[in-house]
């Protein structure tokens, strides 16, 4: 299948650079026609806020031709609005391949996020293939065709590109664009072709690749060290070390590194030549020392109803702990009928926001999980469930009313789910690993 496949792709390929106005016109307009759009990029972060987006590539099925378009943006500065009017048409999916920066990158481009989104990255561990699988890993896994990646860490900013370079880079679409309808041939066979549109659709809204200042305090490292008055000074400083590293078009933390906005939060400073006196504060933030003092006062104004809270990491007693290995063990279990990758079934993270909240908000209880793990699981916790070891294997017995009220403890709800499985929950584990 594979050798055919790239026998194909070389036959019908059809392969055009654009590098001005009119000719990204023509472009949009030939794969205006498209029902899928395969779509990657290449950019350098290095130096910048922003990412700069050297390459685009386009691939599409027209009229039993594969077009692919290698988008060159930095050759004449070419405006990339126009593309907007293909992310936005409903009726075309745009595929991508762990694509998360992808879409930042184009909306920040475009001013329009592409949708439909569909990565099969995302897609791929839902039919069986390990988690964040690479797309060279994944083309030859299911292609059968071994993808040469040696330009993956070339300059993509200098010019000319070289014929290797395009050629790697067309490839990126070519291979991505047979991959779609293989992958939702197989989630369709599985009834899990729906199982993304959720997430899907929220990773390529608005929204989400919209970037709020105001919550970036909570990516400073070791910020959860801060009081909350402390956090609120962070908040604000954060936020505004962020605009100005967007209006400077440079990492946020050449402009101040983390460990200084920590520290302006816990010493508070009163005036402009403390603020210039901290470790990490440059000679080219002298000009922007009153914004920062402005907002280290904004911070220490704000009333105590308003001050920002991190959400704290629930201490759990022994039987909660043993409860969330119990549900592990289950999860394993699954996750190998299943064919799926217990950490994409139901990530320890889950379980464990589960055991603390016990509620249908949960995570684990939205869409596919609650179908395919979260109602067993809760059964699991409600003592409806008995796990046991026969001939080496976990058994998941499900109980009836009568059994589970005989097993049932005269403890505390808790030790009522966990405490009938207790002796089997090691060898549950070791079994299902």
């Amino acid at each position: 299948m594979g050798i055919i496949a790239h026998i194909f792709v070389l036959a019908y390929l059809s392969m055009k650079t654009i590098t001005n106005h009119a000719e990204l016109e023509s472009a949009v307009s030939v794969l205006s026609a498209a029902s899928v759009l395969a779509v990657d990029t290449e950019f350098m972060r290095e130096k910048t806020y922003y990412p700069k987006l050297c390459l685009l590539q386009i691939a599409a099925e027209i009229e039993g031709t594969t077009e692919v378009f290698l988008i060159d943006p930095l050759l004449n500065n070419l405006d990339l609005k126009p593309l907007a009017q293909l992310w936005s048409d409903s009726n075309i999916v745009k595929v991508f391949h762990s694509g998360f920066q992808d879409l930042q990158i184009l909306f920040d481009a475009c001013v329009a996020p592409p949708r439909p989104y569909f990565d099969t990255q995302d897609a791929a561990v839902l039919i069986g293939q390990s988690e964040q699988v690479g797309y060279a890993a994944l083309v030859s896994r299911l292609l059968g065709v071994k993808l040469d990646k040696a330009d993956g860490f070339t300059d993509w900013a200098k010019r000319p590109l070289s014929e290797a370079q395009l050629k790697y880079a067309a490839e990126d679409v070519t291979y991505l664009l047979q991959l779609y309808p293989i992958i939702k041939a197989e989630l369709k066979s599985l009834g899990r072709q729906s199982w993304l549109d959720e997430e899907f659709a929220h990773r390529s809204s608005t929204e989400a690749l919209s970037i709020d200042v105001r919550t970036q305090y909570r990516r400073l490292k070791r910020v959860s060290s801060l009081k909350p008055p402390q956090l609120a000074i962070a908040r604000e400083v954060a936020a505004w070390r962020e605009k100005e590293a967007m209006r400077r078009d440079i990492p946020k933390r050449w402009l101040l590194p983390d460990e200084t906005v920590l520290e302006i939060a816990r010493r508070a400073p009163e005036n402009t030549d403390a603020i210039a006196e901290l470790r990490g504060v440059g000679p080219s933030l002298k000009r922007s020392l009153h914004k920062i003092l402005a907002a280290i006062e904004a911070g220490k104004a704000c009333p105590q109803e308003d001050w920002p809270h991190l959400p704290q990491r629930t201490k759990f007693s022994g039987d909660d702990s043993a409860a969330v290995e119990l549900m592990a063990a289950i999860v394993r279990k699954r996750a190998q009928q299943n064919r799926i990758s217990s950490s994409a079934l139901a990530p320890r993270a889950l379980l464990e926001d589960y055991i603390a909240h016990r509620s249908d908000d949960c995570a684990l209880m939205q869409s596919w999980r609650r179908e395919l793990i979260g109602e067993e699981l809760k059964q699991l916790l409600e003592g409806k469930i008995c796990l046991l070891m026969k001939d080496n294997c976990l058994v998941i017995e499900h109980l009836t009313s009568e059994e589970s009220a005989a097993k049932a403890p005269t403890a505390s709800p808790t030790s009522a789910a966990t405490t009938p499985t207790s002796k089997t929950s090691t060898q549950s584990t070791e079994d299902a690993e």
